[in-house]
């Protein structure tokens, strides 16, 4: 649920409460819902799925709506997609400032004058490539780990453009760097984009461009070999081994891949590494069918992830919710759907604010449902993918709910696979 009570000086976690439980009702039923009386406050029903903040003079302040899971509210003039987008932000004004909107989308940010001239510096190296420094390359720098951040929550097309460009620049920039310092950071640089790209293309192509992300990944790899970065190496081949593992659907090429990235993770002493990379040998393992080998290597991800420490060079890249998702994952290949069906759904209901992941995650929850002949509840879980699905675009989780919905053709007459079929076919017409 989101924190907006903060924001409006209010308690309001009873009435959202309430609104929560009214909001599952049909559409067609309106409730008034008072809210704390000093404010004049109100909910009331609304259109689409959404709820209305009315004040005491019948204006309509804003919206309610429930998205994955948690209600959101948003300006009205805000769109059913970019509330699925806010991924829980608070959207509205404090009271004192009710009426006045945020001029610049949810997560727009107004360039500092550091920004402006870090931008200015960079141009001008553009056209005076010999005299790239420190500064620029920290610039671009800071460019790739923005795109990076950004993958989990918006469509990759819409994030290629900005990341060729910084591609193109930084290997034009390194070739002329002046000293081996500054083309150290930006063969860094060039190995955390290469990988980037390698994702984006990947996901952009519904996971079927293999060669073209395989040829980022390797460009990675060469970049980070040559400035030492073992970390980023790493990544760039276990990278590869998701190509193997979902892709060219190889599990032997992807646990070999897999292992490689753990062995020189140890090297760069990155217990996150070591425990990600050890997660997708075990997922490997459960391809092939061999449960104790899968177990084992689960266990020892799970330890990794508690001898994890803050100044791991890779710590953002694994969690509690990764180990999960893909520990879920294994468990619905080696065929056991009841233990598949537990861990996934503890981690569905932690996991926020990542689309593409929870897209994948709720995808593999659908199929244990299918697979239980729980079509009604697969149904549900797949509207919520799918929702997911259309800020997102990810490549990953569309392939996964797409196997799902495969799997309800003995259903196919009944309304509620039809619903769900009819929603997939309109999400692939979009992408």
């Amino acid at each position: 649920m989101v924190a907006t009570a903060d924001a409006y000086d209010l308690d309001l976690a009873t009435e959202f409460r309430i609104a929560a439980e009214l909001l599952r009702k049909p559409s067609g039923t309106s409730h008034l819902l008072q809210i704390a009386e000093s404010t004049g406050l109100s909910l009331t029903n609304g259109t689409g799925s959404c709820w209305e903040l009315v004040d005491h003079g019948g204006n309509v302040l804003g919206l309610v709506a429930a998205t994955d899971g948690r209600l959101v509210l948003a300006p009205t003039s805000w769109s059913r997609r970019e509330l699925l987008a806010a991924s829980g932000a608070v959207l509205l004004a404090p009271l004192a400032g009710l009426g006045r909107w945020p001029a610049t989308a949810p997560q727009g940010e107004t360039a500092s004058l550091a920004d402006m001239e870090a931008a200015e510096r960079l141009d001008y190296v553009m056209h005076h490539p010999q005299s790239v420094d420190m500064a620029a390359a920290a610039h671009l720098r800071e460019r790739t780990q923005s795109l990076a951040k950004q993958f989990d929550l918006a469509a990759s097309t819409s994030l290629l453009p900005a990341a060729g460009e910084c591609m193109g620049q930084v290997t034009l920039l390194r070739r002329q760097a002046p000293d081996d310092l500054v083309l150290r950071e930006l063969q860094v640089i060039e190995a955390q984009l290469a990988t980037l790209m390698g994702q984006l293309v990947w996901d952009a192509s519904q996971r079927r461009d293999h060669a073209t992300a395989i040829g980022y990944y390797n460009q990675a790899i060469s970049a980070a070999n040559c400035a030492g970065e073992t970390t980023a190496e790493a990544y760039a081949r276990l990278r590869k081994s998701y190509v193997a593992l979902y892709g060219e659907q190889e599990p032997q090429a992807g646990l070999r891949l897999a292992q490689e990235a753990a062995t020189l993770a140890d090297t760069a002493g990155s217990h996150a590494l070591q425990g990600l990379a050890l997660l997708h040998v075990g997922e490997g393992y459960a391809m092939l069918g061999d449960r104790r080998e899968c177990e084992a290597v689960l266990g020892a991800a799970e330890a990794h992830l508690q001898a994890m420490q803050a100044t791991d060079p890779a710590h953002g890249l694994f969690s509690s919710d990764r180990l999960g998702r893909v520990q879920g994952s294994c468990y619905l290949a080696l065929g056991d759907s009841a233990k598949a069906g537990l861990i996934l759904e503890g981690t569905a209901r932690r996991l926020h604010g990542r689309h593409k992941s929870k897209a994948i995650v709720l995808g593999n929850l659908a199929l244990v449902h299918v697979r239980k002949g729980d079509v009604e509840q697969a149904a549900t879980v797949l509207h919520r993918a799918i929702d997911l699905l259309e800020v997102s675009r990810g490549g990953g989780g569309l392939n996964v709910v797409s196997a799902a919905v495969r799997e309800l053709r003995p259903w196919r007459h009944e309304p509620l696979a039809q619903d769900v079929n009819e929603r997939l076919l309109a999400l692939m017409t979009l992408n």
